[in-house]
């Protein structure tokens, strides 16, 4: 495919009912001509938004699925919050994408983004057809606390222009493994925002509100992988600090169709935006 011209995506907001108020989430929508095969949705990492998902996204519309790509609240063009934000907000942001269900519906899910689905469909009991865990840290401790740590100390980042978090940005891109330059500056173009003290990454720094009391916090989101009633696919690049293969094999135990990637070199954590890495999500949900 040539990633220089993706196709455009349709836009729309959807309020999102609150205890108290309504709040705007942005979505973006591909879809495809035809009758789609079935509806993807993307959930983007913590610091993220639903235009992460712009290469894999207009792969995948080309190959007839309808694909469904939020900015869930605190992030992107999505409502900011300043304060609230825990799995209740989130869990009403992927019940309000329920209007784009169809007979199938898969879920790529990318770090946080794999957590908040996880805990979703544990919580609801939703149904998914296939499932893709993009990097997702499956067990808590000191590696997520430190990452934590780190989103703590970037979400406070302010910058006098928008070449500057061009700039820290491009520090980045190292982590994602081989990009194109036309995908990685689109990327990039995504993931500032403008405000009245200068420039921002585009996420609310209110939503690191609760990492205080998550530290040291231990989980593991295995046995909830293991119930799911849906095939799922755990994907990590090469240097992935969160592969636990011990784990990943006990879960093997009660789920012996779990696919696994864990040796691509894609960066921390893939990307998505390579034409291999899309190959590889189109096999598995297209496989029967």
């Amino acid at each position: 495919m040539s990633s220089a011209k993706p196709a455009e995506a349709l836009t729309q907001e959807i309020l999102i009912r609150l205890d108290d108020r309504y709040a705007a989430m942005f979505v973006r929508i591909w879809r495809p001509a035809g009758t789609p095969h079935a509806t993807v949705f993307c959930l983007h990492g913590f610091t993220g938004n639903g235009a992460d998902f712009n290469y894999l996204a207009t792969f995948l519309c080309r190959n007839g699925f309808l694909v469904v790509c939020p900015d869930l609240l605190g992030r992107g063009r999505s409502a900011y919050l300043g304060s609230g934000y825990d799995i209740n907000v989130y869990s009403k942001c992927l019940r309000a994408l329920g209007e784009f269900a169809g007979t199938e519906n898969h879920f790529i899910g990318t770090s946080w983004g794999g957590t908040i689905l996880l805990l979703f469909l544990h919580m609801t009991r939703s149904k998914a057809t296939k499932i893709v865990l993009n990097d997702v840290p499956m067990l808590g401790g000191p590696k997520v606390d430190a990452m934590r740590d780190a989103v703590m100390k970037e979400s406070a980042l302010k910058f006098e222009s928008r070449a500057a978090a061009k700039d820290y940005l491009a520090t980045t891109r190292s982590l994602m493994g081989p990009v194109e330059d036309a995908v990685f500056n689109r990327y990039v173009e995504n993931r500032i925002a403008a405000g009245p003290e200068g420039f921002r990454l585009a996420y609310d720094p209110a939503t690191t509100g609760n990492f205080g009391a998550l530290t040291g916090r231990q989980y593991d989101l295995f046995p909830i992988a293991a119930k799911i009633d849906a095939r799922v696919l755990l994907m990590y690049g090469r240097d992935s600090q969160f592969v636990d293969r011990q784990a990943i094999e006990r879960t093997r135990l009660a789920r012996p169709d779990l696919w696994l990637v864990d040796n691509i070199d894609a960066g921390d954590p893939p990307s998505l935006m390579t034409l291999d890495q899309a190959l590889l999500i189109l096999g598995f949900l297209s496989a029967a």
